[in-house]
């Protein structure tokens, strides 16, 4: 990566307004008009089942994938695999933002938690491929 893409640091800024205590944010948290600029990069994935899926994408990752990954297991997109299994586990055990690459892609993993407090979704940030 050439550098970090600016909706990283935007993104990175909305999870450290809303977690508190170095806990992150509840997923309920999530406003559509927060996000809005960022919102044709992200995607939600929800990690409460055995495997992450994808709940849905914006339209720049739809276009990126060339269709929509939404409502699929995560391992049957583009952007699934073992790199990006390690990075969610390490999300999840940092519970913290990690910077990763989904599909060659360089991405910001944001966890998000439910009401028991555990870490069950995730809000990613799609950049473009490397040139």
């Amino acid at each position: 990566m050439t550098g970090r893409p600016a909706f990283f640091d935007r993104l990175q800024g909305w999870w450290d307004g809303h977690a508190q205590g170095g806990r992150p944010p509840h997923r309920d948290a999530l406003s559509p008009v927060e996000i809005m600029p960022m919102l044709p990069h992200l995607l939600m994935l929800d990690l409460s089942g055995p495997a992450p899926r994808v709940l849905w994408a914006g339209t720049a990752v739809k276009e990126a994938l060339g269709g929509n990954p939404g409502d699929q297991p995560l391992d049957r997109t583009p952007l699934g695999g073992p790199e990006a299994a390690a990075a969610i586990a390490r999300m999840i055990a940092e519970a913290r933002p990690v910077e990763a690459r989904l599909g060659g892609r360089p991405a910001l993993l944001c966890p998000l938690i439910d009401d028991t407090g555990a870490v069950r979704a995730a809000l990613a940030g799609l950049a473009r491929a490397d040139p």
